[in-house]
């Protein structure tokens, strides 16, 4: 098959060319960050792209509330979180909100959170077709970010993602934000929790860690020994959400797929005050840019085995997968 030029581009720099990776699964189900609660204030929108679809984010003028629907109107195609910008400008400008609608800059077809047309301003018959509506996503805003269900049949919300308090606690600095991108399917992120022997390797831990995993319903709860004669826990909630509380830093892993082999992956920490900004912030460097860095060339050039060679003391890999099965729609009319 052809190089295109960024490969090509690529087999010159390093030599690799990669495997062409075939997932046997597509973009799962579930709630999944789309931005920073910061990142847009009343009335105003951003643009995303998540679940291989083009988005808009936007809140709602007077209350703030937030919303996510596809980004091309169902009139005449147009991105309605793109607007014609300055008239001297050929930069674009950003979409509006009036009131509580999303309003495309095309032609002025306003839209509700749900995604359905309300309003047509200057349509004189006043009937708006039934099928001016885009795709609305349930959205919730917690945590320090906003997110949205995803589900490949748009059936509604099966959970709730629980509220970690450090961040509306004013004993805690936080949210701090950090985030990456990542050319892998969110599946192998979190098949490495389960991988205890890769810490021997990849991590040049002393000896391959010793966790006990609970598998309830959608939880996936990890239990390991620490040094200092703690436990470390870890609690995922869904295929891209996990809480994690250390002494000094508590932390959340919101990971959410691009498509089905792209994945952008935020980690929001909150410290206690009383650790003081400089521990605080060392605590933060380290759980952000030690380990995780070690995973991400390893992640980004490898083949996913659908049937891996295992062995004994290779972990509960075939466990997870069988537990990770729940968050997908196997369907051919599944987008």
């Amino acid at each position: 098959m052809t190089l295109t030029e960024q490969e090509w581009e690529q087999v010159q720099a390093s030599g690799i060319r990669g495997p062409r990776r075939q997932y046997p699964f597509g973009v799962p189900n579930g709630w999944f960050a789309v931005a920073q609660s910061n990142d847009l204030g009343p009335g105003e929108t951003a643009n995303a792209h998540y679940f291989a679809r083009d988005l808009v984010v936007w809140r709602e003028h007077e209350t703030g509330t937030p919303h996510v629907v596809d980004a091309y109107c169902a009139h005449l195609g147009a991105h309605m979180g793109v607007g014609s910008g300055a008239p001297e400008s050929h930069e674009p400008g950003p979409g509006a909100v009036i009131g509580d609608c999303l309003q495309c800059p095309f032609h002025g077809w306003e839209y509700d959170g749900t995604g359905e047309c309300v309003n047509i301003p200057y349509s004189e018959a006043g009937r708006i077709p039934s099928r001016a509506r885009v795709r609305g996503y349930p959205t919730t805003e917690r945590n320090g970010l906003i997110f949205a269900w995803h589900h490949a049949l748009d059936e509604s919300p099966q959970w709730e993602l629980p509220v970690v308090d450090e961040y509306d606690n004013d004993e805690w600095v936080g949210p701090i934000y950090t985030d990456r991108f990542i050319s892998a399917a969110l599946q192998e992120l979190l098949e490495n929790d389960q991988d205890t022997v890769h810490f021997l390797y990849v991590h040049g831990t002393d000896t391959i860690p010793e966790q006990t995993t609970r598998w309830e319903g959608r939880m996936r709860i990890t239990e390991a020994p620490r040094g200092d004669g703690e436990v470390f826990v870890r609690e995922t909630h869904q295929l891209g959400f996990v809480v994690l509380r250390l002494p000094g830093v508590t932390f959340m892993a919101a990971t959410s797929p691009v498509d089905a082999s792209h994945v952008h992956q935020r980690w929001v920490f909150a410290y206690p005050k009383a650790l003081g900004d400089e521990m605080g912030q060392m605590m933060v460097d380290m759980f952000s840019k030690q380990g995780i860095y070690q995973d991400i060339p390893i992640w980004e050039h490898k083949d996913f085995k659908e049937h891996p060679l295992l062995v004994k003391g290779d972990g509960e890999i075939a466990e997870f997968r069988r537990w990770a099965r729940q968050f997908y729609t196997f369907t051919d009319t599944a987008d």
